[in-house]
């Protein structure tokens, strides 16, 4: 057992191999797509983590119908499949937090609140729900979390005591083999960071493999002005890795770094992130494509050498969307995780990389808004719970093809949401000049109202989602 340590490393030995790899990527980088388009994961929500197959863990409120008149209770859930599943509780332990799930949609997190005796857990899918798996602590100790879950279903994590000063180890744990204390096994003493989906883990001062002890890397220093702390981090199978490191500078901002395995640094951002800022690290895939989230806007930084250019730009205009404000993980796929504003509210969504479409398309031409409030004639002008004013909304909608002709029997399916719970989803068919109306009475007093395409079939055609409008809000009057 080892007393928690302090980890900084300060040295500039690399600034010349940094500064010379920021001026090699100050151009835009090759990797972007035509156009990234959303496909809609929930409402009301927050993603903490996505594995290949797009399963989401995370966060979210349900919607109990009460509009802006209550508060329901939030769930941890994992959305799988097309379906939201809620996570089990560990007995004795209050509230559960995610971290990370691999591909087999087993997810890892600890449960209890954080800074007080917590516990390593996993869920591992059980048919349609999930069955909570407590991993328990190490000797001496009282206290686990996990930090990460790889594809083979290792799972890393640091078990400590909750005394002052704290002594703990990293462990690393496997449903055959239970909980280990990696550092008895060779490997460094040191927090692990995170881990990549082939069981590569970051730790402060040092990067490794898994099993291979033989395999522990030194973290090289940092560039001048720099040092290597604990913030945000993650890397990839074969050591490369995203992290904040913290300027010298008298108000220590942190800022973005990519780090090469073969022993680089490269700054990859210019703008300094301090503790009252919202920002971290979505992932690095293999390909050194970096996702995160700097001063509460979504970032990309296209590898190997690519430097952070704003998602918001690179998303589709059909959405109309003021901002993607937070960037979550990447996938095999090239899906990133992400928080984008549609109407004047963040939507949890996955971002699709997109072509535009040029033939065979079906588009969503337009969409018009109207809404109104109705009053309770009885209670004129007000909006309360105890009188009967709601809002009415309703969706024009045309469907045409690439050349603007208008299509006849095409299912369209979209969904209408609210700044609070509402996720009312709806379908019909359009009329002999390719348009349909969806009308909805949903609770006022809920801020703008958003209606969100998600769909338009028949045949064989392709929705574009690169053009036209896909999102549109009204505020009823």
């Amino acid at each position: 057992m080892k007393t928690l340590k302090s980890f900084c490393i300060v040295g500039g030995l690399l600034v010349t191999a940094a500064h010379s790899l920021f001026a090699e990527a100050a151009s835009p980088a090759g990797g972007a797509p035509a156009a990234y388009v959303g496909d809609f994961v929930s409402t009301a929500a927050s993603g903490a983590a996505m594995n290949d197959a797009g399963d989401v863990a995370g966060t979210s409120y349900p919607d109990p119908g009460c509009g802006p008149f209550c508060l329901p209770v939030q769930d941890t859930v994992v959305w799988r499949a097309g379906q939201r599943v809620v996570l089990p509780a560990l007995p004795g332990f209050s509230g559960i937090t995610v971290r990370s799930i691999n591909n087999s949609g087993w997810v890892a997190g600890l449960a209890g609140f954080p800074n007080t005796a917590t516990r390593a857990v996993v869920w591992k899918p059980n048919g349609n729900s999930y069955t909570i798996i407590d991993l328990g602590v190490l000797p001496g100790t009282n206290s686990s979390e996990a930090i990460g879950i790889d594809n083979l279903g290792r799972v890393v994590g640091w078990s400590t005591t909750t005394n002052f000063p704290p002594q703990g180890s990293p462990f690393m744990w496997t449903e055959s083999g239970g909980m280990v204390d990696l550092s008895a096994q060779g490997f460094p003493d040191e927090i692990p960071l995170a881990i990549s989906p082939g069981g590569a883990v970051a730790s402060a001062g040092f990067w490794y493999q898994l099993e291979n002890p033989a395999s522990v890397v030194a973290m090289p220093p940092a560039p001048v002005g720099f040092t290597i702390g604990t913030y945000p981090t993650a890397i990839n199978d074969a050591g490369d890795q995203a992290r904040f490191l913290v300027s010298t500078g008298t108000e220590r901002p942190v800022f973005l770094f990519r780090f090469h395995h073969e022993g680089l640094w490269q700054q990859i951002s210019n703008q300094g992130n301090f503790t009252s800022s919202i920002f971290g690290v979505g992932s690095i895939n293999a390909a050194r494509d970096i996702s995160a989230t700097i001063l509460g806007a979504a970032q990309i930084a296209y590898g190997p050498n690519g430097t952070t250019q704003p998602l918001t730009p690179l998303l589709s205009p059909a959405y109309h969307s003021s901002g993607i404000t937070r960037g979550g993980p990447i996938n095999a796929s090239g899906q990133i995780l992400a928080h984008v504003l549609i109407g004047n509210s963040s939507r949890l969504m996955k971002l699709l990389p997109a072509d535009f479409c040029t033939t065979n398309c079906v588009r969503v031409n337009r969409i018009q808004m109207k809404g109104r409030f109705i009053q309770d004639p009885r209670d004129p002008g007000h909006c309360s719970p105890d009188n009967n004013a709601f809002n009415q909304v309703q969706a024009n909608i045309e469907v045409t093809d690439e050349r603007g002709i208008p299509l006849p029997g095409f299912r369209v399916s979209g969904r209408f949401l609210d700044d609070y719970w509402t996720n009312k989803r709806v379908s019909k068919i359009t009329n002999a000049q390719g348009r349909v109306s969806f009308k909805v009475n949903g609770s006022c007093g809920v801020g703008a109202v958003a209606f969100l395409v998600d769909g338009v079939t028949n045949g064989t055609r392709t929705l574009d989602k690169t053009a036209g409008d896909v999102a549109a809000f009204v505020i009823p009057h």
